[in-house]
């Protein structure tokens, strides 16, 4: 640990490929979550470097030392989960049918459907921000293309785009009243 104190990297390799194994046994029987352990684990080992010059070998035992830290932050997540539901996993975002749109084929009938009301409010936009919809949306060319297709910043892309987006939100959402 002296050796981590003055900032070897190759020592606090050592610790850290000793003590996360044990340290995510330790931190799963407090939280119940795997990636929530994984990320405490972390936040431990990050704050045993940035803190080495703390531990003081006459007080306690390293693993001592490293196993309170982890304890700390188990207890400090718990407090604030307290009362909230518990981490996010992916299945309650996505739906478990859902398939990326790289796994599948590009086409699907809600994408031509969306196509069809974007041309038919198309016309509603500024010129630039047609043309910037029409190349991104109809074309599906890449934002940075159409930067350099247009000699445009990426910025002046993206800013366009979502100006579009939001007026065509806003109309498609007058016609179905």
């Amino acid at each position: 640990m002296e050796k981590v104190k003055q900032r070897d990297k190759h020592a606090f390799a050592l610790i850290f490929s000793y003590f996360s194994p044990r340290l995510k046994q330790f931190v799963f029987k407090h939280i119940g979550n795997e990636q929530a352990s994984l990320e405490l684990v972390q936040e431990t080992l990050a704050v045993v470097w940035q803190k080495s010059h703390l531990f003081n070998g006459e007080k306690s035992g390293l693993s001592t030392w490293i196993f309170t830290i982890a304890r700390n932050l188990c207890f400090d997540t718990l407090r604030r989960q307290k009362g909230k539901d518990g981490y996010l996993l992916a299945d309650d975002i996505w739906p478990a049918d859902f398939c990326p749109p790289d796994l599948v084929e590009h086409y699907a009938p809600e994408h031509e459907m969306l196509k069809e009301q974007v041309i038919k409010f198309l016309d509603q936009l500024p010129d630039a921000q047609q043309k910037v919809v029409r190349a991104i949306y109809l074309d599906e060319l890449p934002h940075q293309q159409v930067a350099d297709m247009y000699n445009i910043p990426l910025g002046t892309v993206k800013s366009r785009l979502r100006l579009a987006v939001e007026k065509l939100r806003i109309s498609i959402d007058a016609e179905h009243l």
